[in-house]
């Protein structure tokens, strides 16, 4: 079983405005940014290390869609870190509350 976890939502905000939220949303979770594009629409980043959870590796993509933008969303184990068997499970969890609190910053 495979511990990555993917996501995809639609945001009736631009592209810019939707990548923004996700970079606002990283900094309050206190993630480091390990890469970004010159206009923000790729990330990668690693989220900080919790009480039940190593850091993770993820990348958020937005992209302009028809009538707004598309954010992609990906979290696996660090590759530095043992995997464990519950891994998926925990990384889509922790993928959907990520995924929640953008859409909540987006409005």
């Amino acid at each position: 079983m495979s511990s990555a976890a993917t996501t995809t939502f639609h945001s009736n905000a631009d592209a810019t405005t939707t990548a923004a939220a996700v970079q606002k949303v990283l900094a309050d979770n206190k993630a480091k940014i390990l890469g970004q594009a010159p206009d923000g629409t790729t990330i990668d980043f690693q989220t900080k290390k919790t009480l039940f959870n190593w850091e993770l590796l993820g990348r958020a993509i937005t992209t302009p869609a028809a009538s707004g933008s598309d954010v992609h969303l990906s979290l696996d184990v660090h590759h530095n870190r043992p995997p464990a068997l519950m891994d998926g499970v925990k990384n889509k969890k922790a993928l959907e509350k990520l995924a929640g609190q953008i859409q909540a910053a987006i409005g």
